[in-house]
């Protein structure tokens, strides 16, 4: 019997078209349900070019665009053998919504097309369910329905040496536990700050984009075997992973600017309690080659600040840039930024400034943007989680003063 050259999905999603036609067209407005990089040229010949970080891609061209009712592009996809075409056709249902019709045509039969088949298959499947949901309820099934141990972490390889000292145990690489969420598995189990996760259901885990991929493969309610030193004790936890507990999000960008105000002032107060009374030669102390300073750790949160600028700028106009991998924290720009602003006083002001612009840029954005849902639960969440950047960076710099205090004292 021939296998089916055409798959059709069809989807009934309650919002207007002009919404369903920018989920198609939009590189942010595809990110938000399908892939996790696009990049998108949307007129008759110009490029779209999606990429999963499981690592799936796939490009064309659009063919045919007919804003609110249609969009048509070609396609070919990694390891898939020939293009094929997508053709979605957007139907006003009135007060009942918009109908959805997806056919993706031209697929072939055999050997040669059986995974493709299932990837194409499966990825509407996935895709277009998430699309009801980003659509309605603005949540992405992708980070909602993620299975998470409530733990926060970073890479044991980028700690400072003192610091890599002071947790007493004889790895080099691992996941170190920064805090713990409570009512999630980690802490049922006992797993606490200061451990240091080496591997999950024998895989081992280098560094936390290693956990958080292997995390990925299993669902919410999974129970899942964490291997972890505490000290020089290797230590075995057993623990059930849950979806992610759903933030409820201010209803106005007012509203939410005035929280990131409030989370931020408090997180500043504790950076300049840290600071208080820290000479600029203290503060200029890196305890190793490649560690920081307290003043280039502030450089950081000056530099995320901005890029929060950008990003925000970017995700209202539909066109987020993108990277493969993070670029990094570049010597010459952090030298540069010291320059401007050399004291300890100068960098809290203008931390303290570029924090007031971040708040600024969420209460200025029109009301109208929070039709968009997935775009503002996507500005919500990762705004406000940010705060949590700042404690975190708030431990290393204390760590950093001590160590230079250890050097200078008499």
């Amino acid at each position: 019997m021939a296998e089916e050259s055409l798959f059709r999905f069809e989807k009934v999603i309650n919002v207007s078209g002009d919404q369903i036609y920018r989920a198609f067209t939009s590189a942010t407005g595809l990110r938000e349900w399908l892939c996790d990089i696009a990049t998108t040229n949307p007129v008759k010949g110009g490029r779209i070019f999606m990429a999963w970080e499981r690592g799936y891609f796939a490009s064309g061209t659009f063919t045919n665009l007919i804003p609110d009712k249609l969009v048509s592009f070609s396609w070919i996809g990694r390891a898939e053998p020939a293009w094929t075409q997508v053709d979605i056709e957007i139907v006003d249902l009135g007060t009942e919504g918009t109908r959805v019709v997806l056919e993706h045509s031209g697929i072939g039969e055999g050997e040669l097309w059986q995974n493709a088949r299932e990837e194409i298959r499966k990825g509407w499947e996935d895709g277009l369910k998430n699309l009801k949901s980003i659509m309605e309820d603005g949540r992405d099934l992708r980070v909602t329905d993620r299975p998470l141990i409530g733990i926060y972490a970073e890479d044991l390889a980028l700690l400072t040496k003192q610091r890599k000292e002071s947790l007493n145990n004889p790895v080099i690489e691992g996941a170190l536990v920064t805090d713990i969420v409570p009512e999630y598995g980690a802490q049922k189990a006992g797993l606490e700050p200061g451990d240091v996760i080496v591997g999950i259901n024998d895989e081992k885990v280098d560094r936390v984009k290693t956990l958080m991929r292997i995390l990925s493969q299993f669902n919410a309610g999974d129970r899942i075997e964490i291997e972890a030193y505490r000290g020089q004790e290797k230590m075995h936890f057993s623990l059930d992973t849950m979806a992610q507990k759903i933030q409820t999000l201010p209803e106005s960008p007012e509203e939410l600017a005035k929280e990131l105000e409030a989370r931020g002032s408090q997180m500043l107060e504790k950076l300049e309690q840290v600071l208080e009374g820290v000479t600029d030669a203290e503060a200029s102390y890196s305890p190793g080659p490649d560690e920081w300073s307290a003043k280039e750790t502030l450089v950081h949160l000056i530099h995320s600040e901005r890029e929060n600028h950008i990003w925000i700028n970017d995700l209202v106009g539909g066109q987020e840039r993108i990277y493969d991998e993070w670029p990094g924290n570049q010597l010459f720009r952090i030298r540069a930024t010291l320059t401007t602003y050399p004291t300890i006083n100068d960098l809290l002001a203008e931390l303290r400034r570029s924090l007031k612009e971040t708040v600024a840029s969420i209460a200025f954005l029109d009301q109208s943007f929070t039709r968009r849902k997935a775009s503002y639960w996507r500005l919500g969440t990762e705004i406000l989680n940010g705060t949590k950047h700042i404690e975190e960076h708030i431990h290393q710099i204390k760590d950093n003063i001590r160590a230079a205090r250890s050097v200078f004292s008499v």
